[in-house]
């Protein structure tokens, strides 16, 4: 097999391969979503439990900010209210960054689920709209075409067209007020079986 067949046979499977994840794209954006979310949840689970741990060390650094204040060995001079308050500002600085080191990577991943969901439902929606516009084509198409039908060849054609019926003669024997039977001819429609 030369260099350029398998290049090409490389080629044409790749595009298969496109043609196929693009032909499908919405059921795997949606189960992705669905994984996704699901992971989130359970990863969010997980991220709670570690939460009492930073609380519990918030709560530690936050007494000795008070003990230290509190306390009637150190002056003023050398840790003041401004000070316990700066303090105070970088530990809840940090452990709302804790908090958030140990949630991002569940948000992250819930949003870009959610992300995923909403891209499936918008191709499937530009995908029903391409289908409705074809649809709306073919249906002004075939009225057109009923239409010139109905002018060229009459109503009754048409209906005959289009329910696939057809108009027979029939006979049937009818009795009459004086108890005889007479033959009479009928026009019925009658519908093909297959």
């Amino acid at each position: 097999m030369s260099k350029f067949a398998i290049i090409e046979n490389v080629t044409r499977t790749l595009h298969r391969t496109g043609f196929q994840l693009k032909k499908h794209s919405p059921e795997i954006l949606l189960v992705t979503g669905i994984v996704g979310v699901v992971t989130s949840a359970v990863m969010a689970c997980k991220a709670t439990t570690k939460v009492s741990e930073i609380m519990d060390d918030t709560e530690e650094k936050i007494n000795k900010v008070h003990e230290v204040l509190e306390n009637e060995n150190i002056s003023e001079e050398e840790y003041s209210e401004e000070d316990s308050k700066k303090d105070l500002a970088i530990i809840y600085a940090q452990t709302g960054i804790s908090l958030i080191k140990l949630y991002a990577p569940s948000v992250i991943l819930g949003t870009m689920s959610i992300v995923s969901i909403i891209a499936s439902n918008n191709i499937l929606h530009k995908r029903n709209v391409a289908i409705m516009a074809a649809y709306a084509a073919i249906d002004g198409s075939f009225k057109e075409y009923r239409s010139r039908v109905i002018d060229r060849f009459g109503e009754s054609l048409d209906k005959e067209l289009k329910y696939g019926t057809k108009v027979k003669e029939v006979e049937e024997i009818v009795v009459d007020d004086k108890g005889e039977e007479q033959p009479v001819k009928k026009t019925v429609e009658v519908v093909d079986p297959n």
